[in-house]
Order: structure tokens, then sequence, then C-alpha cells
């Protein structure tokens, strides 16, 4: 097949050229034609695509060699076409731009016929390969959005979405040759190691447009779509033009996402830089020119780090100093992002209050009321934690939560939440509130104690809570570290009647699909797809499908985070189990907590107006 292969030679020397079509011919490939400029060579491919390009850099006319390449890979609507560039000299700046269109290698001239074949072949097959495995890839995200009604797939750009974002990023891991060690994100050459150059990154590109929202916000709906649209086109043309496996995610309108497997990251440096040229370039949506502004933030797997949640925060601390610098540019991740902007006295003095917050009785629980929707009834709470200081006034749980995971607090902490809900849950019922449950959320460094089940097992004992109605609250991330321990870990918990609930799920790049090995009992659906569900097509179209698999797994779905009777309406529709947010209550003290329960006994809970 590949001796057979259709070539189309660009060069303006026509003695080369010919000298060069008789040496195809002689080593059995069919030259389509020889062709003297670029606009030519333009012309040509998009009536009669050949199987390879040999193309002279230097040719003459208004465009060289390699911007030729870069219409033919980025503006034209066609599968990859393998590109060889000729030149009679090579410096660094010339090899660099020819590097950055994805050309599959070059030749000096003179080249021995030899060169030639090889160069060639070593083209053919890397081409053959790439598509393989792209095709590949296109067909597991066929698959997904197939088995599961789209929920894989945005509708307006036909992307993938962040849900399947874990998929990929397992896929694209399968390719990723051993080679390199890599120690606090610096690379360790390890001698014993065959074939050092061939080790290959994940990387991470993440996509914002600056001001996307005020420079779109002129646009009728149709128009907006049409801009997103476009932009997800120049990505994906982007991506098929990159000599890498991959593909293009969409996270919302602002906000795209592009996983690559890559050789080295100088090579990412240089995709990047053709992505921000790419969307620099102007837009015509109907009458009107728009310019868009991109930042583009791109973290490394394996050098920054193996985990996929860690990778999308590290791209977004790269996309953010990128715009502190001016924006329309392309930033890499570096550890120093992660040096905090607040003084280290801060955390010492909060350090020294959290100690003491336990015995001084400063920590106190809150109760969000959870409303099943046939019934419009109180089922039950979660419990959240609330801290008042004396000193510092009331400390947000974003503040002091992290910090007492860090210093080992949260487990004396968490016990305590864990404790005195069951006791109070367990009191509620002995007044009469015999169904209501309680939902606690256990954090990562919780969840990770060896004696986990043991104390969960004494507190139940200690309250003479049944364990049925207690209900642990896990996000995605703390469980995706160590499927098969946390499975066996969950397991051990159900067995002993406590439900499992999976909490902002969307939230952690995680799919369904890989999540529902474990054996949950609910599902949480964070509150970014609800907000605004009742006029948001895509996060419509997201909840519906979420809910309809979750059902068929046999998982009750809670809605979090409603606020308006719209979206109410819309998850009633949807058939959505339970909702919670401040449409029908805030988080509540315990008092105002039980007279709610109460009266949703006697009478159905209204909306608040």
């Amino acid at each position: 097949m590949m001796d057979q292969a259709n070539i189309l030679i660009v060069e303006d020397e026509l003695l080369i050229a010919k000298n060069t079509a008789r040496k195809l011919k002689k080593l059995g490939y069919n030259v389509l034609k020889i062709v003297s400029s670029g606009k030519a060579a333009i012309e040509f491919v998009s009536h009669k695509q050949p199987d390879l390009i040999l193309m002279d850099i230097a040719i003459k006319g208004e465009i060289d060699g390699i911007e030729t390449a870069n219409v033919i890979k980025s503006q034209l609507d066609l599968p990859d076409i393998p590109i060889i560039f000729l030149t009679a000299y090579a410096n660094d700046e010339t090899l660099d731009r020819a590097a950055a269109t994805g050309c599959y290698g070059y030749l000096i001239k003179p080249f021995r016929d030899k060169e030639l074949q090889a160069a060639i072949k070593m083209a053919l097959s890397k081409h053959q390969e790439q598509s393989e495995i792209q095709d590949a890839l296109q067909s597991t995200i066929q698959q997904y959005s197939t088995e599961y009604d789209d929920i894989y797939k945005d509708n307006l750009t036909s992307l993938p979405n962040q849900l399947f974002l874990r998929d990929l990023f397992d896929y694209l891991s399968s390719f990723l040759i051993p080679g390199k060690n890599v120690v606090n994100g610096t690379e360790n050459t390890n001698k014993d190691s065959l074939e050092q150059s061939k080790s290959e990154i994940i990387a991470v590109f993440n996509i914002s447009l600056d001001r996307f929202k005020k420079i779109t916000s002129f646009l009728n709906k149709d128009r907006q779509s049409a801009l997103v649209k476009e932009i997800a086109q120049r990505l994906t043309n982007c991506v098929e033009s990159f000599e890498a496996y991959g593909s293009t995610l969409y996270l919302n309108p602002d906000n795209f996402l592009i996983l690559l497997t890559l050789d080295r990251r100088s090579t990412a440096k240089r995709y990047g830089q053709h992505i921000l040229e790419n969307l620099s370039k102007s837009f015509i949506i109907g009458d009107q020119e728009i310019y868009l502004s991109p930042s583009i933030g791109i973290a490394f797997c394996p050098f920054d780090s193996t985990n996929i949640e860690e990778l999308l925060q590290q791209s977004e601390k790269a996309v953010e100093y990128a715009k502190t610098q001016g924006g329309n540019r392309c930033q890499t991740f570096t550890f120093a992002f992660n040096i905090k902007s607040y003084k280290a006295s801060d955390d010492v003095r909060l350090e020294s209050e959290l100690h003491h917050a336990l015995e001084r009785k400063e920590l106190e629980l809150y109760y969000q009321p959870k409303i099943e929707l046939k019934t419009n009834a109180v089922v039950g709470a979660e419990v959240l934690l609330r801290w008042h200081n004396p000193r510092l006034g009331r400390v947000t749980p974003d503040k002091f939560i992290p910090l007492a995971e860090e210093n080992g607090l949260i487990k004396p902490i968490g016990e305590w939440v864990l404790d005195s809900a069951c006791r109070q849950m367990q009191a509620w019922h002995n007044e009469g509130l015999n169904q209501l449950k309680v939902g606690v959320n256990l954090s990562g460094v919780q969840f990770k104690q060896s004696d986990l089940f043991h104390k969960i097992t004494q507190i139940l004992f200690n309250s003479s809570l049944e364990a049925q109605f207690l209900e642990v609250e896990l996000t995605e991330s703390i469980l995706v570290e160590n499927i098969q321990g946390n499975v066996q870990k969950l397991n051990l918990l159900k067995k002993l009647g406590i439900k499992i609930a999976l909490d902002d799920f969307g939230t952690g790049y995680a799919s369904l699909g890989y999540l529902q090995q474990f054996p949950f009992d609910i599902l949480k659906i964070d509150s970014c797809f609800v907000r605004n569900i009742d006029s948001n097509e895509v996060s419509a179209v997201i909840v519906e499908n979420i809910i309809g698999m979750a059902h068929q797994l046999g998982l009750k779905v809670v809605a979090e985070g409603v606020e308006t009777e719209a979206e109410l309406n819309f998850l009633k529709h949807v058939q959505c189990d339970m909702v919670q947010g401040y449409l029908f209550s805030r988080p509540l003290e315990a008092k105002e907590f039980k007279k709610l329960a109460m009266s949703s006994q006697t009478s159905s809970i209204t909306p608040n107006k």
C-alpha cells in the first residue's frame, strides 16, 4: 500500500522537481503532480488529496513552503496530510518554523535515493499509526456518546465535555513510553534506560478566552453559538494538524481543554503558540468581525503530576499567571505558582486558634435540609461545619478546612462532627423524626485513616443511631486515587448498612462510567450544573442524562444549590429524587432545622418566594 502512495511535489526548480519525480517513480511511488508555488499547492490539495507532500521551503511566490504547510494543515477542512520539507539549508529558525507545522520530517538537498525512500516510508508509517490511534480515540469518544445518550458530548460543538476527561486521560496514558524518571518536577535521566529520546508526555492545554463574556455581550444567542462553534472548529483543526495523539474538550464557551501525547515539552510550547496564533485571528460572525485574546496554561504528565485533577489545577494556575502578564500568551506551569500569596504569619495565627477550637466549643454544626420532590417533605440533612472565633470572627470553611487537613487536626475535628451529627440525629429520632437521615462529608485525610471503619462503628454504637440513617459523602478526587482499595473500604461501610453518596458530581472530571465501579447509593449533582438549568441547554442535557443513568444504576439523585422555582420545576420534570438549596431553606441551626422538619410532617414544605 505504501509503495503505491500518491505524492505531490511542490518545487519551483523544474529540473530538481523532475529529477525527484523520476526517483519517486523508480522507487514505486505515483507522482500526482508537480507545482511551483504555495498558492498552486493549496489549490491542488483543495480538490485532490495526496497521500504525502514533498514541500520545498524556499519556493517563490507570496508564501514559502512553511506558510503553505500551515494553510494546508490548519485552514483547509481536510484530513491530515503528511508533509516532508525539502531545503538546501537548515538553520535553527527555519527548522523551528517547520517543526511547528507538525511536519513529518525534512531532507537536506541534495539527497540520495535511499534517504528519500527512508524518509517517505517513515512518514507514511508514522501517519498510518497516528491515524489508527486517532481513529481509535474518536471511536472511544463515539462509543461513550452513543452508550450514554451523548452525556459525554457537548451538543453545540459536538466536542467531548469534561465528563469524558478522565477516560481520555487514562486512554492517552496507555501510550506513554517509560524512559525518564521525574522527581519534584525535574527530569532525572536514567542511564540504564534505552532510547531516552522516545520518552513521551501528556500535555494539558487549558485555553481561556479573556473577556469573552464582555466581548460577546452585544451578540445575540445564535451568533454567540456560531462563534463558539467556530472556536471549537479551529481548535479541532489545530489538533488534527499536530503530530500528536489527543483531542479537544469543551468546558464552557470561554474555556476549552486539549490533551496531547508529545515527545518533549518544547513541542508543547510550539503547539501552544500555534493555537494562540489561530485563535488570535479575526472571527467573521455574520457581518461582524471579532477578535479574541486567549491565555493558555500548560501542565505536563508526569513532570508536574500524574493526577488529572492536579494537572487541571496546575494548568489553571498557569492561565492565571498568563493573564497577570497581560494575556494573549502561552504559559507553562511552574511549581513557583504554588507559593501562597498571604503571609505565613496568618497561617500560624489561624492554626494556633484552630488547635483550641474544639476544647473552647467554638465549632458548631448547621443542617442543610434535603427535600424529597415527590412529597415536598424534609427527609434528611447535610451537615455543615461552622467556626466562630472570638478574636477572628466567623472563619469560612475554605480557610480552616485545608489548614486542618495539612496539620492533622481534621482527624479529631472530623470525628467530632461525625459523633455530634449521629447523636443529634438519634435525638431527633427519639422525638418522632424517626425517618430522617444525616449526610456527613468525609475529607480525604479522614477517608485514608486505617481505623476509619472502627471509628464509625464505635460512633454508631455510642449514639445508638442505626447505620441506615447515616450517609457518608465523598468527592470524586478522594476516590480515584486508589480505586481497588477504596472500593473495598466502601464495601465494608456498606455491610454495616451505611449509605454512600458521591458528592459534587461533575466537578472532579471523572465520568459516571468510570465511577460506577463504586458501591454508591446516592449521587449529588453539583450546583454549577443546576444553576440556570431552565435556560442553559447544555446543563439541562447533562443533568437529565445523569439522572437517567443514575436511576438505571439504582442510585438516588440529589440536586444541590436549587435557588429558583424554574430550576425546581425542571428537576421535577426529569424526575430528580431530592433537592437542597436556598429555594427551600438556608443551612439551619439544630433548633430551626427541627422546627422545619416537624412542620413538614403535617404539611408539605413550600419554596421561599
